[in-house]
Parts: structure tokens; C-alpha cells; sequence
């Protein structure tokens, strides 16, 4: 389990970007800044003859000479002092937070510390702004025996009044439900495929979340009960995965297959990575971030190589979702 330090395919970015086709985000690398050569300063022109100066235009242009360059010394001063600051705040890692196993106790350690390092208390359903605490969905209401599976939606706007938090993809819609059973047959019937009913398993009882029509899921917030009328941002976010089977190595044909970007107020990268992997049926998986303040406007996740639909195998690695876990939301500041 790693609490604070980015894995190899962890990237912090600065540049704009988004998904791929072949959602290649373990090769992005971080933007090194270059030192540009001086250009050879242009010798005077000697040959030009000088006017005579009095003893008093003397005095004046060395006065002036003097006011330029403290101006100049004072301008690079600020210059440079501005660089840090900015630097300070924007190239300051975020803590990571990372675990993978065959059972839910083998990330539970890991997700609690998440929770800690964003604050208590969770602030459920209360409305905002609050200035502690996180937001967390487990998709169930805390209740297990809800069974129901949710006809796909899109955006899916469920918990956008209550928690400050809504959700989009590129396919059909985004759905609700336990991996067999209750009315409607659970994610074994929504994609037609019984072998979902054994492969995944739910970190917290009993309904995953999951796009219909595409692997990709988008989410944005907005500060609690204003029904997303007020953008925000948050300074932390994690998932839970279940069955995350392929993770990148040193062989440049194994890709890792579920990634999660975190993206700032204009759409640029703060930071990206694969999400830890478990081989195996049913196992389980969390990542999560935090920075020191709230500058996460929106979180983009690839939840496996394929969409949801084929059998699970060495071509296909098929994953739900469970918990999101994220910092309470904060006025989004130079919109």
C-alpha cells in the first residue's frame, strides 16, 4: 500500500489534454522547463560619433540610468518571486493513496486513511458551503438489501442537489446495480452476460456502479443543495474498483486497463494514473488523491480496456465501480 508516493505510471501535469483513443496516459511525462541560450549581446556601433554632453546632461542621463536599472532589478525581483510562488502552489504533489487485493480488508486500511487525510465529518445530505469534511456514495444508500438495478441515465444526476457531485459518459447511460439478483437481475441481466453474476464483488453492499455503452465515466461538482448551480472543486477523490486483472510493466504490450485523470477549472491534467490491479475474479481495488486545497473541477475514469458486454478474459478486463470518496465541495475561485 502506498500513502504518499506516485507509482511509475503516475504522472503530475500541467498541459491540457483528455482521453485518447487508446487512452495511452502511462506515457504522458512531465513537462520539463528548458533554459534557452542568452542571445550574444550586439556590439555599439563604434564608428558613430558621440554629441558633446554638458556636465549637467551627464548628470541627468546617469540619474535616469539609475532609475532603469533599479526598476529593472525591482521588476525581475517581482518576476521571480511571482515564479515561486506559483510554483509553491501549483508543483506541490499530491498525497497518493493506493491498494489492491482479494478482499475488501485488503484496501480497507488504505480507504480509511484517505477519509482521515480529507477530514471528518462526512457531510452526507447537508447543504453547503461547508468548509470540513467529505462527501461520499456508495450507491446502495447504506442499505444492502436494496436490489434494485437502475435503467441507465445520462448525465446521471441522482446525488447532484444532495452531494454536490453528477456524472456523464460518451455511451448510453450510467447505472446502479448488485452484480446478480433483486428485481431486475442486476449487472448479469443489464449487459446479458451471467458470468457478471461470480466476477465482481461489492466493497460495499450490494450495488456497483458502471457506463452502459462505453468504459469511460465523467464527474463534476457543484456546491451541495444549489442543484449544480454553483461550480466547484474539491481537493481530494477516490474510487473503488472491483476486478481490475491487467497493469502496466516493463512489456510494452501490457497496458494497465482502468485509469482516472483529475483535471483543474480549464480542463488541464493535474495528475494521472493506472489504478492498482489484483488478478483474479472479484477482486478489489482503490485510488485516490489529495492536495492541500481545492483544485479538482472534475475527475474522468477509464473502468477497464472495453465496455462492459464481452466475458472477462486476457483481451477484455471488464470493471465496476464502487465507493467515491471525495472533499467537500468549495466555491470554484476565478471562474
Amino acid at each position: 500500500m502506498d500513502y504518499s508516493a506516485a507509482g511509475s505510471d503516475q504522472k503530475k501535469l500541467s498541459n491540457g489534454g483528455g482521453f485518447q483513443a487508446a487512452f495511452p496516459l502511462y506515457h504522458m511525462n512531465r513537462h520539463e522547463q528548458t533554459n534557452v541560450p542568452e542571445k550574444p549581446k550586439q556590439k555599439a556601433n563604434l564608428k558613430q560619433e558621440k554629441p558633446m554632453q554638458t556636465k549637467q546632461s551627464v548628470t541627468n542621463i546617469n540619474i535616469l540610468s539609475t532609475a532603469i536599472a533599479a526598476f529593472g532589478l525591482l521588476s525581475m525581483l517581482l518576476a521571480v518571486s511571482e515564479t515561486a510562488q506559483a510554483q509553491a502552489r501549483n508543483d506541490v504533489p499530491p498525497a497518493v493513496f493506493q491498494a489492491a487485493g482479494t478482499t475488501a480488508a485488503s484496501i480497507q486500511s488504505t480507504v480509511d486513511a484517505f477519509r482521515a487525510r480529507l477530514g471528518d465529518p462526512n457531510n452526507l445530505n447537508n447543504p453547503g458551503p461547508l468548509e470540513k469534511g467529505r462527501r461520499e456514495i456508495n450507491w446502495d444508500g447504506g442499505n444492502p438489501n436494496v436490489l434494485d438495478t437502475t435503467a441507465p441515465v445520462n448525465p446521471f444526476l441522482v446525488f447532484l442537489n444532495t452531494r454536490g457531485s453528477q456524472f456523464k459518459t460518451p455511451g448510453l447511460g450510467l447505472s446502479q446495480a448488485p452484480p446478480s439478483g433483486g428485481p431486475q437481475g442486476g449487472l448479469a441481466v443489464l449487459f446479458g452476460n451471467p458470468t457478471y453474476a461470480k466476477i465482481f464483488k461489492a466493497f460495499s453492499l450490494s450495488r456497483l456502479f458502471t457506463p452502459v455503452g462505453s468504459n469511460i465515466t465523467e464527474a463534476s461538482f457543484s456546491i451541495p443543495g444549489t442543484n449544480g448551480t454553483v461550480p466547484a472543486t474539491v481537493r481530494g477523490f477516490g474510487a473503488v474498483f472491483t476486478d481490475v486483472d491487467q497493469q502496466a510493466d516493463s512489456n510494452p504490450n501490457h497496458k494497465a486497463s482502468t485509469l482516472i485523470e483529475y483535471l483543474d477549472k480549464d480542463s488541464r491534467i493535474l495528475f494521472s494514473s493506472s489504478v492498482p490491479a489484483s488478478p483474479g475474479d472479484g477482486s478489489l481495488s482503490f485510488f485516490g488523491i489529495v492536495f492541500d486545497d481545492a483544485r479538482i473541477a472534475s475527475v474522468r475514469i477509464q473502468a477497464g480496456n472495453v465496455a462492459p458486454g464481452p466475458n472477462d478474459d486476457r483481451r477484455h478486463d471488464i470493471v465496476m465501480m464502487d465507493d467515491f470518496i471525495y472533499g467537500e465541495p468549495q466555491l470554484l475561485q476565478g471562474k
